[in-house]
């Protein structure tokens, strides 16, 4: 690894969770720097991670990890953080919470044995894939999301431009996803037990407690989106640009 991209643990030891205002704190914090393109790749196990862009003020090239727990003394080991071809790698398969610092211009990949992702105004791509739990992801460019148990997936994506196919899918929950309105893409949409419902101009047919819609969005184009739900409701929406 180069001095660029040296990582720097600064808080290895346990920390008290509690900061003088009262909010908690981490008892392990890495810093570092990525370059734009490159990812974040986290492993978590059933707990929570929030992903957010740096603070206002900060390196537009570093990102934080920050483990917390529920108590000092039930702390669980610290994340374990390598450098990887393309980025890092980080696995927390015990913390209860994980907050992301992500750095202008790189992606983030979840990976979700059961807790909650939530990602806010980060500006690379994101992909997260949970076993169970809910995903959150407010995107000003685009992203993708799956789960391949219980849980709603809520996700909006400010870009009217993507490459290929973004896919949403999940087994036993409801999808909320939110799309530029000046986005210009083909979309397949099917739930096995629920509802369809989009603002856009679609229409769709149902068989059972079936709904299926295929349609083009703003006359279609290079970009697809494709929304698979097993058991749940899917609800498309236009979204005026906020970014």
């Amino acid at each position: 690894m180069n001095a660029g991209r040296k990582l720097a643990a600064l808080a290895p030891l346990l920390l008290p969770l509690a900061a003088c205002g009262g909010g908690p704190v981490p008892y392990s914090t890495t810093l570092g720097l990525l370059r734009p393109h490159e990812t974040i790749t986290v492993h978590i196990g059933s707990g929570t991670v929030n992903a957010y862009a740096p603070i206002a003020g900060d390196r537009a090239d570093r990102f934080t990890v920050e483990a917390f727990a529920t108590t000092a003394s039930s702390a669980p080991p610290a994340p374990k953080i390598r450098s990887v071809r393309g980025g890092i790698d980080v696995d927390a398969p015990a913390v209860r919470s994980l907050l992301v610092r992500v750095p202008q211009g790189v992606n983030l990949v979840v990976f979700s044995r059961g807790g909650d992702v939530n990602v806010t105004d980060i500006s690379g791509d994101a992909n997260v894939t949970l076993a169970n739990g809910n995903a959150d992801l407010m995107l000003p460019a685009y992203g993708e999301a799956s789960n391949t148990g219980r849980g709603s997936l809520k996700v909006i994506i400010g870009s009217s431009d993507w490459p290929g196919t973004l896919s949403f899918s999940n087994m036993r929950g409801d999808i909320d996803l939110s799309i530029n309105e000046n986005a210009k893409f083909r979309v397949h949409m099917h739930t096995g037990d629920g509802t369809i419902f989009t603002d856009f101009p679609l229409r769709g047919h149902s068989k059972g407690a079936s709904e299926t819609i295929d349609g083009l969005v703003n006359g279609g184009g290079p970009r697809r989106v494709d929304v698979e739900v097993k058991k749940g409701a899917i609800r498309l929406l236009s979204l005026a640009p906020q970014y």
